[in-house]
């Protein structure tokens, strides 16, 4: 019997296209010959590097411009799994955007703070949120559990409902007179931070194993395509 994948892998053992159900092997198998050879070997020097041990929680975004720029940090960071807790009525226009970074990532929208973090709890993760107050110096804090780090609002910073339910709170402390970075650069910093953190005191770069790596390609082969779905249910269906 096939051991179960690390809970905090944003996928199942099966990848499905309309009404069927396929394995890693078979969706790499069908969707090969529509990539390069050199795409194909970009597709899995990044995957090497990828971790889901780090996850970014984005605690009730109003400003689209700093989601897009948080998204293209963790990308770049190889941090696969965001969460977006998405609590705000009306949003502030993005004048950025993410360089594709959101297609390559497994993003997650919630409603209810509470759902998000029992969620990251069940999986496993720690939850440490970024605070200014009765808050510990992000370099005084071993990460090399599991942790889902949670950056809040523009305007209000991480909800109560976050903050009462965190495992941990940490700040990136200030040399000068401003109080605080904006959104973007703390969410950089902090899981630039972490992410190095791990790799330093751990060992290893790529966090996954070699059936989730598999499985994560599968699914990049799928985004890396145009309209890699439809096109894999066109082909199944002249297949039967």
């Amino acid at each position: 019997m096939t051991d179960p994948l690390n809970p905090r892998f944003p996928h199942d053992e099966t990848i499905t296209i309309g009404e069927h159900e396929l394995s890693a092997d078979e969706v790499i198998e069908l969707l090969a010959p529509r990539l390069t050879e050199r795409r194909m070997q970009r597709i899995d020097e990044v995957i090497a590097k990828r971790t889901c041990e780090i996850a970014c929680v984005f605690d009730g975004p109003y400003d689209m411009g700093n989601v897009s720029a948080v998204l293209r940090t963790c990308e770049g960071l190889g941090i696969q799994p965001v969460h977006l807790i998405e609590t705000q009525e009306k949003f502030k226009e993005a004048n950025r955007v993410t360089q594709g970074a959101e297609k390559w990532l497994d993003i997650r929208r919630w409603k209810d703070p509470k759902e998000c973090v029992a969620d990251l709890k069940r999986r496993g993760y720690r939850i440490c949120a970024t605070h200014l107050e009765a808050s510990r110096p992000i370099a005084e804090i071993d990460f090399s559990e599991p942790t889902a780090l949670v950056m809040g609002n523009e305007q209000d910073g991480v909800s109560q409902e976050v903050l009462e339910a965190s495992d941990l709170r940490c700040i990136i402390p200030m040399a000068g007179f401003t109080q605080s970075y904006n959104i973007s650069v703390a969410a950089a910093l902090t899981l630039y931070h972490v992410r190095r953190w791990r790799i330093d005191r751990l060992g290893r770069e790529g966090e996954l194993s070699e059936r989730e790596q598999k499985l994560l390609r599968a699914h990049f082969f799928l985004r890396g395509i145009d309209r890699g779905r439809d096109y894999l249910a066109e082909l199944l269906a002249r297949a039967t």
